[in-house]
């Protein structure tokens, strides 16, 4: 008895609603259900054929579930040949079979002669997509392909085990094969251009052609490719992701900031969580105390990591946030698989991608049936290492496969480097731009309980910054920014004008008074009209809640000799001296040392007396020979003081004096490095209380160069 249409009808509209839902088991109930009652309707033909197929998982050989595909489907191409949907799930079926892949080829082109000879346009974009996407992965597993110039194959283990055996391996055991992937890189190329010259608007050929085009660095073209589709209410986020990749590497920062934003906002919910969430980018217990925080605590933790990263606050857009997203964009157009429902991010090579970039060195190696290579036999290895820090991971894949699995206990090893090493940023050419500001950082304590006087010393080195700059002047713009947990904050921006050409930093001093905690100082110097004039100094300095209720020192902060002679101090301001930016002191410099005292306890007078010992130590001398054996006696010589065994020299006095109603005592002493060795020194000041008689220390460490 014939089935009515409608109840066919009936059936195929549950079974996709189901899919729609994502119960791909029931749907497959439903179609099957379908084809039982109508063998020969087309429609339940095709949608249970075309659902085996999404849902079959990759594997050697045929299986039940594709043998009853392919079954399928053939049914619905014998009884309508010209019927294009069939020949393309067909060939899509044959993909779920490494060991038959190759035949997908010959079964994609037949998909798109029947397309054709039936005009059926949109199939036949289809498989010119999926031809691309064929060649696409091929150029994969054969870009950055090596070839072993010896007898040795690659060892995993021993990668692990040896130190430097992936760095000594990939430049003696191997090198690259010429044009690797050329061919295949072009071809994919064409029929991704072959199916836009059909489908203009069609997005995943779109994907495919952009993935090809930033793989051979032609960001240019690619980007002028991505936008009009962009404008044109393209809704895939991989799109978005790929422009704002190209308009990076373009150098177009806002632009990237743009596109990046819009891919966010095109993500499922789930992959947007994702891909915002810093938890990958830290270590798994900093991850794990993240993720249980309240929901507005994350979001403020989130803002603050960007921040302390951001190479320059001072830009509108964070150069750290866009790498990163970067990194996102290269893992999606590189590891994403539709088919399993993966982004590439959620890869084993897209994680590390994620984490410290595009490996500059990547080698693939053929596979070996020498079985002492051990996981090289019979599948692919592919290596990525990073000189820089030196490391190295190891993945292996099947053969003609994209895909690939961290290699062996290499997934253990990528968690351990996460640990010690969780984010770089050593790829990101911005940072190496900037130069860096000499700074130095003291606490004092302020007039309150729970409040600091800091004080900041730093200078642009104007002389590094102008270096190729051809004009006459400049105009620097400084900028300083504080913040603890939560955002930093603008309390100071100031613009000088630099003559040309100028050898003298341009100093900046500014005395912060600072709550309790751990505060984030940021100082930026930039000049928007110069290429490369950029600096910056970030210091993170950690002011304690509670306060000694005993003896205790200030830090020691070194500065110029004070201008004219100082009489009793109340406070560092009648010091009159200039802190140093930095620590770094000159041959034949004067310098002083400033320090205060707390709660020093007055005898029965209102008098305070305290015996002080400054001692020098030559940490690590700069200079060999004659230098050597002079050791520190040129120190002795010059700064008047009295040598103690062969490293230290020291200098003891007593002071008194009236305390006066003051919570500190400031103290200033003046010394002379004078012809002393070049090197770094390690000045301590320790001060004993003759009437309590207590003891504190302070220290900081200075390096001595030559004038």
């Amino acid at each position: 008895m014939p089935v009515p249409p409608s109840a066919v009808d009936s059936l195929l509209q549950r079974g996709r609603a189901r899919v729609a839902a994502g119960d791909t088991a029931a749907a497959l109930l439903l179609f099957a259900e379908a084809t039982a009652r109508a063998p020969r309707s087309l429609d339940a033909l095709f949608e249970r054929g075309r659902l085996l197929t999404r849902t079959i998982a990759l594997g050697l050989s045929d299986g039940a579930e594709q043998i009853v595909a392919w079954r399928v489907l053939n049914r619905g191409a014998e009884l309508a040949p010209r019927d294009a949907r069939f020949a393309l799930e067909l060939a899509r079926l044959r993909l779920r079979t490494p060991l038959l892949r190759a035949d997908a080829e010959r079964l994609f082109r037949n998909a798109l002669s029947v397309a054709l000879a039936a005009g059926d346009q949109a199939i036949a974009v289809e498989s010119r997509w999926e031809l691309g996407r064929l060649y696409e992965r091929r150029f994969r597993t054969m870009h950055h392909r090596h070839m072993y110039t010896g007898t040795i194959f690659f060892d995993q283990f021993a990668a692990r085990s040896r130190l430097h055996y992936i760095r000594d391996f990939v430049q003696q055991q191997v090198r690259p094969i010429a044009s690797a992937g050329a061919t295949e890189c072009a071809q994919a190329e064409q029929w991704y251009r072959d199916a836009l010259a059909t489908d203009p608007r069609h997005t995943p050929s779109a994907i495919g052609l952009s993935a090809m085009l930033i793989e051979q660095q032609r960001f240019e073209e690619a980007f002028a490719r991505i936008t009009p589709l962009l404008r044109d209410g393209a809704t895939d986020p991989t799109l978005w992701f790929a422009g704002g990749l190209a308009a990076l590497r373009l150098g177009r920062a806002p632009d990237a900031d743009e596109l990046f934003a819009g891919g966010i906002a095109r993500l499922a919910p789930h992959e947007r969580a994702e891909v915002v969430d810093i938890g990958r980018l830290l270590t798994t217990g900093d991850s794990v105390r993240i993720a249980g925080v309240s929901d507005s605590l994350r979001e403020a933790t989130r803002a603050t990591f960007w921040e302390s990263i951001d190479p320059l606050l001072s830009t509108s857009y964070n150069e750290a946030r866009l790498e990163y997203l970067s990194r996102i964009a290269t893992t999606m157009l590189r590891y994403d698989d539709p088919d399993r429902r993966l982004r590439g991010w959620q890869t084993d090579r897209g994680q590390i991608v994620v984490r410290y970039g595009e490996a500059p060195v990547e080698v693939l190696l053929p596979s070996t049936d020498n079985l002492a290579a051990r996981d090289a036999a019979g599948r692919l290895i592919t290596v990525f290492y990073y000189p820089t820090p030196e490391l190295g991971f190891v993945f292996s894949g099947a053969l003609a496969m994209s895909d690939a699995l961290f290699a062996g206990d290499f997934r253990d090893i990528a968690q351990s480097v996460r640990e010690r090493s969780p984010f770089r940023l050593d790829n990101l050419s911005l940072i190496g731009a900037i130069d860096s500001m000499p700074t130095q950082i003291a606490r004092f304590r302020g007039r309150t309980n729970g409040e600091y006087e800091v004080v900041l010393a730093t200078a642009a080195p104007v002389a590094m910054m102008y270096r190729n700059a051809e004009i006459d002047r400049g105009v620097l713009a400084l900028s300083l920014r504080v913040g603890g947990n939560d955002r930093m904050r603008l309390i100071d921006s100031q613009q000088v004008v630099v003559p040309l050409p100028r050898s003298a930093p341009v100093e900046y001093r500014r005395m912060l008074t600072l709550p309790s905690g751990e505060r984030r100082i940021r100082l930026e110097g930039v000049d928007p009209a110069v290429r490369g004039a950029k600096s910056r100094a970030h210091v993170v300095v950690n002011l304690p809640a509670s306060r000694d209720s005993g003896l205790s020192l200030s830090d020691l902060l070194l500065a110029r000799p004070p201008r004219v002679p100082v009489g009793a101090m109340r406070q560092w301001s009648d010091a009159t001296v200039d802190a140093l930016a930095g620590t770094r002191l000159f041959a034949r410099d004067t310098f002083a040392l400033y320090w205060e005292a707390y709660a020093l306890l007055p005898d029965s007078l209102g008098d305070v007396a305290v015996e002080v010992e400054l001692t020098v130590t030559l940490v690590e001398m700069a200079r060999t020979g004659d230098a050597v054996s002079r050791g520190l006696a040129n120190v002795a010589d010059l700064l008047g003081l009295t040598p103690e065994g062969d490293e230290r020299l020291s200098m003891r006095f007593t002071k008194r004096e009236r305390l006066d109603g003051r919570d500190r005592v400031p103290q200033l002493v003046s010394l002379s490095v004078g012809e002393a060795p070049i090197g770094r020194y390690r000045v301590e000041v320790t001060v004993r209380d003759l009437t309590a008689g207590t003891t504190a220390r302070t220290a900081r460490e200075f390096t001595l160069s030559p004038p």
